[in-house]
């Protein structure tokens, strides 16, 4: 992990020191204010074997809307884990969690089962933490890095930004870890790539080996404030696809 440490000198070399300090601060402290100024987040999600630069392979996809000043949050994930292609929709209302599948047909669009007392069993992709600006908030200057800056995330962010299934618990040996990542704003949109693999290199082998997606090694994001004005809203239908058949769940 890049660190800044103070090395003495004077004269032009102490002053670019200190100005490169200040710029990447700056940097920072401006991205965390053009997200607080955001209303609804729109974001993307995608997690990957490793660096896509590097010739890293998607695992899945995640696509979310998120208003800060409710806590309210719509979220579809696009799996292929395991060859088993699949999307499924979330949507966190007022403390209640709801489920939608692809596999009731176009017909079932908008209806929602209640898993807010089942989140165990189908709530594989919904993140831990719902709020998706984790990388820029609980973020560490680190330095500039081109247009953006690079930055230290707490690895307790990382993993509970992701989605919950891949990782139930934070492994203790994380605790004052830091994952590197790069975040660069383009106009209204900022990008993030964090290097979840070189995280893992902080894991005891034993502890790495208990962790099934340890493959997991990139996670690429955008995040922008929605165009679409509409706000996220309590489910049109609300039904028990264990009683009511999905293609009747309007008559449930």
């Amino acid at each position: 992990m890049l660190t800044l440490n103070a090395c003495g000198g004077s004269g032009e070399a102490a002053a670019t020191q200190g100005d490169d300090f200040v710029l990447e601060g700056d940097k920072l402290k401006a991205l965390n204010g053009q997200v607080a100024k955001m209303g609804i987040v729109e974001w993307h999600g995608q997690l990957l074997t490793k660096n896509p630069d590097n010739g890293g392979k998607r695992i899945f996809d995640l696509d979310g809307r998120y208003s800060p000043s409710t806590g309210y949050s719509e979220l579809s994930m696009d799996s292929a884990i395991g060859g088993d292609v699949q999307q499924v929709d979330y949507l966190v209302v007022a403390g209640r969690t709801y489920f939608n599948s692809e596999v009731w047909g176009p017909n079932a669009a908008d209806c929602w089962a209640d898993i807010t007392d089942d989140e165990e069993g189908r709530s594989w992709a919904l993140p831990t933490d719902l709020d998706p600006t984790w990388p820029v908030t609980a973020a560490r200057a680190v330095k500039l890095a081109g247009d953006g800056v690079a930055v230290g995330v707490p690895a307790k962010a990382v993993l509970t930004g992701m989605p919950r299934g891949l990782f139930p618990s934070v492994p203790a040996s994380l605790d004052d870890i830091e994952a590197r990542a790069v975040v660069t704003p383009h106009g209204h949109l900022i990008e993030v790539g964090v290097d979840v693999l070189n995280m893992w290199n902080a894991l005891p082998e034993e502890e790495l080996a208990a962790i099934d997606t340890r493959r997991a090694g990139w996670w690429a994001m955008t995040m922008k404030e929605s165009q679409d004005g509409a706000s996220i809203t309590p489910p049109k239908y609300v039904f028990d696809p264990a009683v009511t058949p999905p293609s009747q769940c309007k008559r449930g």
